[in-house]
Order: structure tokens, then C-alpha cells, then sequence
């Protein structure tokens, strides 16, 4: 107990004296708090926040941009009800072996892509697969043969492309783990929306997990999100944290071990890298890891972030301009 209060007391302390960025939590009401629904990723339509659920579900849940900001915005919000709209998707189960999930959706257009886990063999497995929505009732459908797969480039378990990022007319897809000590030079897949063909981008080594994306601004510049638990550390075998020499990040701040923060990237002359701009370290949950599955920005008031299930369906805003 004594142990425990000691650590209480020097997690507080560090928080006192680090830049850290507070999460505001959006209270929500229905299908949507079940943690099996389990949110996997998120994207703005037009002026709804779509919220992709990792099974199929047959339906996608929608929150309109304007219910957002009011929630936000309030001491006593009331808990938001999202929309639920068809999803029409070919039984995957039956199509890909070892079918576990969506793990992220870009919309461009009316047309809209998302990216696919599964495990087969041992063998984690990732696929893309493309359809369209209707813009007046919000219906989205993906044909069966809008299916292609894309080869990972080391095997983790359960890590295969966890985001996407609409690029002029290409789509990005960035693989969960850029460790040092697990890839020396990367590259991730760019795909082609009208050729249908793929290409690679440069990227740097980030340590830990890369879990979601913002859409790109007018400076070629997005965020994502990036995620440590100390428990996967025997897969991840996390090398020194290069952030923390480029930003000159204290590292005490945190004596959990957990990560949670979002970094800034460009993309510039076909290679992404960092940004200037100091990571936005979240204030860390003393008594959970909170597994942050997706993100987007919420114009110049800073993002809107949600976790799958651990510890349970958090729908975050954290205030950054």
C-alpha cells in the first residue's frame, strides 16, 4: 500500500512539471460503449466523424462534427448518441483466411478505403479493399472483388497496417512497428486509387507502435498516433527513444514506461520525416494503458481521439493550437 501511494505521489509530481496535454473525455451512449464493438479507426466525412468498429458489424457509427464541438465545449455535456448506417461488406470470414478485422478507413471523395488483419498460419496477413458511399443517406459499400492484400514487412504477432493516409491520389499505409531493432530502412506502401498499383515511401524509425493518422493539411503535414504498453515490449524490442534526443524530451516524466503521445510528420520530396514540432505527450492514466486506435484533427482546436477497448471505449478531445 505504502509502495503504492510513494508511486501515486511521484507520478503526480512529474505531471506537475512536464508538458503534458490533458484528455477531455466525450461522454457516449449506446452500441457504441460495448468494448466488442471495439473502434478501430476514424475519419472525417463532409461533417461527420465516422468511427469504424474492428468486427463486421454491418453498420458504421457516425457522430455529426456539430454535436462534437457542443459536447466539447460543455461543463455538463450530455452523452452523444452516434448514428448507425449500413456498412455493406462481403462476409470476409468467408473470403480471407484467419479474418480478424478492419484496423483503419480514409475516406477521398465519396469514395472511401479501409485496411484488413488477419492471421493465418502463424502468419499475420494485411489487406486493403475499397467501395463508395452515398453522400445523401450515408450508406457504404464495398463490392467483393475491391480486394487486394499487401505483404508485411517483418512478422509481428497481431501488427500488420494499422493506418492510412490520403495522399493527391495515392493512399499511404503505415505498418504498426519502425523500430530500430526491427527494420533498418523503411518504406511504406503507397498505393495508386487509379492505377491500382503500389509504389514505396521513405520513413523514419519511430519506436513503439503507430496505430492511427490525421488526414494531411495544406503543408503536406499530419499527426499519428503513437503507443507503447510496456507488455509488448518483448515483440516491439524497443531501441533508445529517438524522440527524446530530438525533442530533448525529459524522459522522467513518466516512470510507468507507458507512451502515449502524437508526432507530427511531412512528407517531402516522396519521404516522410518529423516535423520541428514537439510531440504532444498525453497525461498518462496511472492505473491504465489506454490503447489509442484512432485520431483526427478537429480544425485548429486540436484532435479527437478513441481506444478499441483497453480499458474501455474512450472518445476523447485534447486541446491543441
Amino acid at each position: 500500500m505504502i509502495k503504492r501511494l510513494f508511486s501515486v505521489i511521484i507520478l503526480s509530481l512529474c505531471f506537475l512539471i512536464s508538458n503534458e496535454f490533458e484528455i477531455k473525455k466525450i461522454p457516449l451512449q449506446g452500441q457504441i460503449t460495448n468494448p466488442k464493438k471495439e473502434i478501430s479507426g476514424l475519419d472525417w466525412y463532409r461533417n461527420n466523424l465516422f468511427l469504424l468498429p474492428e468486427n463486421l458489424e454491418g453498420y458504421i457509427f457516425i457522430i455529426p462534427k456539430k454535436e462534437l464541438i457542443a459536447s466539447i465545449k460543455s461543463d455538463n455535456p450530455v452523452p452523444l448518441l452516434p448514428l448507425e448506417k449500413n456498412f455493406n461488406t462481403p462476409n470476409y470470414t468467408q473470403i480471407i483466411d484467419g479474418f480478424e478485422g478492419y484496423e483503419s478507413i480514409s475516406f477521398y471523395e465519396d469514395n472511401f478505403i479501409v485496411t484488413i488483419e488477419a492471421r493465418y498460419n502463424k502468419q499475420m496477413k494485411s489487406y486493403i479493399a475499397w467501395g463508395k458511399i452515398d453522400s445523401t443517406t450515408l450508406e457504404m459499400t464495398i463490392p467483393i472483388e475491391n480486394l487486394l492484400e499487401i505483404k508485411t514487412p517483418i512478422q509481428i504477432k497481431n501488427m500488420t497496417y494499422e493506418s492510412s493516409l490520403i495522399y493527391n491520389k495515392d493512399v499511404i499505409f503505415f505498418y504498426e512497428a519502425n523500430g530500430k531493432n526491427l527494420q533498418k530502412n523503411i518504406t511504406q506502401p503507397k498505393f495508386s486509387i487509379d492505377k491500382k498499383s503500389f509504389s514505396n515511401i521513405k520513413f523514419p524509425n519511430l519506436e513503439y507502435r503507430i496505430t492511427d493518422v490525421t488526414k494531411i493539411d495544406k503543408n503536406n503535414r499530419f499527426w499519428a498516433i503513437n503507443y507503447f504498453w510496456p507488455g509488448d515490449k518483448k515483440h516491439l524490442k524497443p531501441a533508445k527513444d529517438q524522440l527524446v534526443k530530438n525533442y530533448k524530451i525529459d524522459p522522467s516524466h513518466n516512470p510507468s514506461g507507458k507512451i502515449e503521445r502524437l508526432v507530427e510528420f511531412e512528407i517531402s520530396k516522396n519521404e516522410i520525416i518529423f516535423t520541428k514540432t514537439e510531440p504532444l505527450q498525453l497525461k498518462i492514466d496511472i492505473d491504465n494503458s489506454r490503447n489509442w486506435e484512432g485520431i483526427v484533427r478537429l480544425e485548429k482546436e486540436g484532435f479527437i481521439i478513441a481506444t478499441d477497448k483497453y480499458p474501455e471505449m474512450v472518445l476523447a478531445f485534447v486541446k491543441y493550437k
